[in-house]
């Protein structure tokens, strides 16, 4: 009797199995793989494009029958981003699924507008995850960006996922998921900052390029734009320095390349009469490139001890120019200067951050930078 009861189990849990994968939905091919998102503005509301996996291509033994494409693109207009994703689903028949989604693109025109009536379908959906990229479209269409051709049998939204990770890696934009991006919304003190994507040509197909960052005003609307070396100060301040390069001078003017191999900052904020005094210490572990003037010469110390002081001095003044163009640009704290001082300072934050625009505005910042140069280039040649 128990052999039976047995069996009998094993049986209904194989047919629940075999069953389930004839639900609709269920199979790769009734699935809209969704894997990146732009957003743009029309006259009624919103153009909504996305980049979908070529599910025949990826479910055919044969892929040759069914096409060239890794990807397919299908766009969709709404008064609303999720009516514009509804319609987008009626265009292809498939049920969406955010899960593999990597980019979300948003366009100039969009970002002029409170973004996070936009991005609220993608934090309510559950099938979102929340480490979804950011960016703006820069100069051109959000949808032009994942409809570019730059290459066959690719997927756009995967090569520009790999494109703002090394840009976040190389301290060149800091790092924006959807999450950051919710977290600095419900940050009282806070303003948002993306990294933008530009498209440039190249030969018969097109690149992706990202270079500097947007910052949002407190309606998290786009403000204005940090240039190329600025942002790279802005990461340094932000905390979120990971790697990049350096470049300074001898005492004769050859100049030495450097790449910064890890960055250290620390924060100490104090309040004084009312006003906020930031101290910022940042330690950059960094390795020697290239040198334009030692010949394949070793390097004195007093040379290396140059490099070093040059570097340091360079890069406070560098930082601190940065830190008053922010503030001189409405003051508005991308840095989240504000919850710097929360950690240090409740009760000073607490009477603050009502009028933290005017506060922080009206702050001071005292950088010193500390450089460590590992390697100068001699151990292959000079050991």
């Amino acid at each position: 009797m128990l052999k039976k009861i047995t069996l009998l189990f094993f049986i209904v849990v194989t047919l629940s199995c075999f069953c389930s994968c004839e639900r609709y939905g269920t199979e790769i091919e009734d699935m809209m793989i969704i894997q990146g998102i732009a957003v743009d503005k029309d006259k009624e509301g919103y153009e909504v494009t996305i980049e979908m996996l070529n599910n025949k291509q990826s479910a055919s033994a044969d892929s040759s029958n069914v096409g060239e494409e890794m990807t397919l693109c299908y766009s969709g207009n709404g008064e609303t981003v999720a009516e514009a994703l509804r319609l987008i689903i009626n265009k292809t028949g498939n049920v969406p699924t955010y899960t593999h989604n990597k980019v979300i693109i948003l366009s100039e025109d969009v970002a002029k507008s409170d973004i996070t009536k936009v991005l609220d379908i993608f934090e309510r959906d559950y099938t979102t995850q929340p480490i979804t990229l950011v960016c703006i479209a820069k100069d051109v269409k959000a949808g032009d960006v994942l409809k570019a051709n730059i290459g066959k049998d690719i997927s756009k939204s995967e090569v520009l996922e790999k494109i703002l990770n090394q840009s976040a890696i190389s301290s060149i934009t800091p790092e924006t998921r959807l999450i950051d991006v919710i977290n600095t919304v419900l940050d009282e003190t806070a303003c948002i900052a993306l990294p933008t994507v530009t498209l440039q040509k190249n030969g018969e197909t097109k690149t992706f390029f990202v270079e500097n960052i947007a910052v949002f005003n407190y309606n998290n609307e786009i403000s204005y734009y940090l240039g190329r070396e600025s942002s790279e100060n802005f990461v340094k301040l932000l905390g979120e320095l990971k790697n990049g390069t350096l470049v300074t001078e001898d005492e004769k003017g050859a100049k030495a390349t450097f790449i910064i191999v890890d960055g250290k900052t620390r924060y100490k904020a104090e309040v004084n009469n009312g006003i906020v005094n930031y101290n910022v210490k940042i330690k950059m572990y960094c390795d020697l490139n290239a040198y334009e003037g030692d010949r394949f010469q070793s390097i004195e110390n007093e040379t290396v001890d140059i490099f070093k002081k040059n570097i340091e001095s360079d890069t406070e003044r560098r930082l601190q120019n940065t830190y008053k163009a922010i503030q001189e640009n409405n003051s508005f704290d991308i840095l989240h200067f504000g919850r710097r001082l929360l950690q240090n300072d409740k009760n000073s934050y607490n009477q603050m951050k009502n009028d933290w625009q005017n506060n922080f505005k009206k702050s001071n910042i005292n950088v010193n930078v500390e450089v460590v140069i590992r390697r100068i280039g001699e151990e292959s040649y000079h050991e």
